[in-house]
Order: C-alpha cells, then structure tokens, then sequence
C-alpha cells in the first residue's frame, strides 16, 4: 500500500510562497516526516484549508535525511503540476528555475507541530514550522541521476573504493567507508565509462557525509573540471545512465521485508546464471555479485566478503535492485560458493549474537583508563587493535568495520576490555 504524506495551508498567502520556491519546480521537503525508504512511492496530499481544495501527487523519496525529513520529487513532469495547482492560486504563478534537491547538510530541523492521527503534517498555520521557510536548498548546477557505478577515491594518503549512487556532470554521491576524508578535503574520483570500460579521473573535493551509526555511509563529491575535460565527463555520465536505465529495463526491484535478505540472496543467486544485487538500509547500501553459484563479492562500506555479508543478511527492512549482469570492480575477493559462503556467514551471525554485538551502542566512543590497562598485562592481540583504534577516538561501529576479524570477535574483545576496565564508555 502506498503510503500518504499531508501537507496542510491555512492561508493562501503561505501556500502561494512554497508553490513558488519549490511545489512548482518539480520537488519538495517534508520536515518532520519519517519511517520512509530511499527511492519509495509516496501519496502527498496537498490540503488548502483557505479554500477546501486537496490535491494529491505522486512524489519518490529522493532523499532521507534522519531527524529532519524527507526530500521528495513529484512522478509527474514539474510543468504539468505547475499547471495544475496554479489554478488553485486564482492566477498564473510561474517558477523561475528548475527545483533540485536540497543537500543533506543543508536541511531543516524537524517541524514542531502536532500530527492530526494519521501521520500527516500540519502546514503554516498547523502549528508546524512552514516548509517554504525551512526549505533552502542549494541549487545544483546539474541534475544527479540514479547511477550505480565503480568508484576509487583518492585522497591524500589512501584508497577508497565505492560505488556510486548518483552520479552528474558536477558531482557524484558515493557510498564508500570515507570518514578519513572531511568535508573540504581535494580527492580525486576514478570513473570507468560502462561503454568503452576507459578509465576517467576527476577531480574533485568532498562536500558532505552520510552518517549512519557511528560510520560514514556516503560521502558527496563536487567536481572541479576544467572546460577542456567537460565533454570527455558529459559523455561517461551519459554512458552511466543508458547502461544502468539498460540494466534496469531487465531487473527487478522491491522491498527487503517482502522476502527477507537471506531468501532474497538465495533465490537470486540460485536462480540467475550472474548478477548483481544492491540494496538498501537506512542510509547504508550494500552490493553482492553472484556468477555461477559463487558469491564474486560482497561490499558494504569498509567491509568485504564474508564480513560485509553477516551485516546485509540482518536487514529486515530497506530496498534492493537486481540486474543480471555483473558490476565488476577493480579490486575483488577470491570467489566463494553461494551456499557454503551463506552457511558460514550464518555461523558468524550467530557467534555475533552470542558474543553480545547487539549490547553494544554502534555510536559508542571510550575513554581509556590507564592504570586499569597497567594492571591488565599482556593483551592479545585483536585486544590490542582494539584498544588503539578506542584511544583514536572511533566508535563501536568504525571499530568493528576497521578490524578485519569478524564482528563477534572484535565485540568479544571489546566487551572484554570494558569488563575489565580498561575502557570506559564517554559520551
């Protein structure tokens, strides 16, 4: 079922300003709004109390932002819903550029005011914060599109390989384990053209991250190109976008809760000769690639293989894509048996929970209490990649994800070390 959004305006004067800044131009944020997955179909009614008229729109959930709200896109092209709702104003009102969506750390606090029961939200005069006043996006000086594409970031002193989420002539987001790399930092993009498999290398410098307990889920790229290269870059994004509008015209997509990720990658994996499957949870998303009964790869951040897959067979909820190709990557693990590999990462899972992963706090950080690690003696040695990365500063998730050894070990290293006192929870 299709779920409803409410937009609510009290006065015409209200809905007159968001129609101009935003409504009109093909887009909107809901403050407050929440629950909702990445690329989901929502029914958003526009409810004009002035006048008694509703409306109600198809819009995607182009952006979640935790907290805050959702950004959403209209279904329908921006000038037909111009048209219509213009109507409702009692005159033409006209919008002078093309809306786009606001970027993450630019976006609203949540709204304060009350929901009516059926999880709708009040608009100017409602008691909410008014969504035109809270919406400032920044414009993009080009549209991203939906581009699943292998990415290697250079930083200054590491590699990081992603993979793209969107992807424009002027930037890119991508889904990449980058905490190292903070907002401002220069980084060089590597792109590979789908059609000619030729390499291109931008550059660029880091402009956002996704966060998501305690580790960076995505990181946005702004590219600096000079006039020169400008074809060369226009011509891979359109590569990008025809093989991956390809690679969805036979594919398929749906929510992780119809199936569960573990029949999901079974069935998959079994039934398709290769294929690629990328999903999505909260603001995390993951990538495994099957070819003939072996899982190619699994990635899911800063983590690989075995490890990346314990954590994707534990979402309950999100969305996935599947197309029967393999997305290669320009560094992949050596090949395991589908079964043998999900038998294994099952075992791991459990081990994870008996080990206690679920009692730590992801968000954690630790103070470290010297005298308790003088006491302590020698430490073994995951204790003590433990304990430095905790002394650095990371959190139980960037511990879990920077340690090689599987999370049920590193949390029993963890919760060892605390159990001693060696470290100390700090908030």
């Amino acid at each position: 079922m299709t779920r409803r959004l409410r937009i609510r305006f009290e006065r015409e004067e209200d809905f007159r300003l968001e129609f101009e800044r935003n409504i009109a131009k093909g887009g909107v944020f809901v403050p407050g709004a929440s629950g909702l997955e990445l690329r989901e179909v929502v029914a958003v009614e526009i409810a004009l109390d002035f006048s008694g008229e509703r409306r109600r729109l198809e819009a995607e959930v182009v952006h979640v932002a935790p907290g805050a709200g959702v950004a959403l896109q209209f279904l329908r092209p921006a000038d037909e819903v111009r048209g219509e709702l213009s109507a409702l104003l009692g005159g033409p009102a006209t919008a002078d550029d093309a809306w786009q969506l606001p970027e993450l750390d630019d976006l609203p606090a949540p709204a304060t005011g009350a929901a009516d029961g059926e999880g709708d939200l009040f608009g100017p005069g409602g008691g909410a914060a008014s969504p035109a006043a809270a919406l400032a996006p920044e414009r993009r000086r080009s549209p991203r599109a939906t581009v699943r594409l292998p990415a290697l970031l250079d930083g200054a002193s590491q590699r990081i390989q992603g993979v793209t989420r969107n992807l424009s002539e002027t930037g890119a987001l991508i889904s990449a384990d980058a905490s190292e790399l903070t907002p401002g930092n220069a980084v060089r993009l590597e792109l590979r053209n789908p059609g000619t498999g030729d390499a291109l290398g931008v550059d660029g410098r880091v402009t956002r991250h996704i966060e998501s307990q305690g580790t960076v889920a995505a990181v946005g790229v702004d590219f600096e190109v000079p006039p020169e290269r400008k074809p060369e870059l226009a011509a891979l994004v359109r590569a990008a976008e025809h093989a991956h509008q390809q690679r969805s015209v036979g594919g398929i997509a749906g929510h992780i809760e119809e199936l569960g990720m573990p029949s999901l990658i079974q069935m998959l994996g079994r039934s398709s000769p290769q294929g690629t499957l990328s999903a999505t949870s909260g603001e995390e998303e993951g990538v495994l690639a099957f070819e003939a009964g072996n899982l190619r790869y699994a990635r899911l951040g800063a983590t690989r293989g075995l490890k990346a897959l314990v954590r994707m067979l534990q979402w309950t909820s999100g969305s996935f894509e599947f197309h029967a190709q393999v997305d290669a990557l320009d560094v992949e693990d050596e090949p395991m048996r589908l079964e043998a590999a999900l038998l294994e990462a099952t075992r791991l899972l459990d081990e994870a929970v008996r080990a206690g992963t679920h009692r730590l706090d992801p968000q954690l950080r630790f103070g470290v209490d010297r005298e308790a690690l003088s006491a302590a003696g020698t430490l073994e040695k995951i204790e003590a990649a433990v304990l430095d990365l905790a002394a650095a500063g990371f959190s139980v998730r960037r511990i879990l994800d920077v340690v090689p050894e599987d999370d049920a070990q590193v949390s029993q290293a963890l919760l060892d070390l605390i159990e001693r006192g060696v470290l100390t929870p700090s908030s």
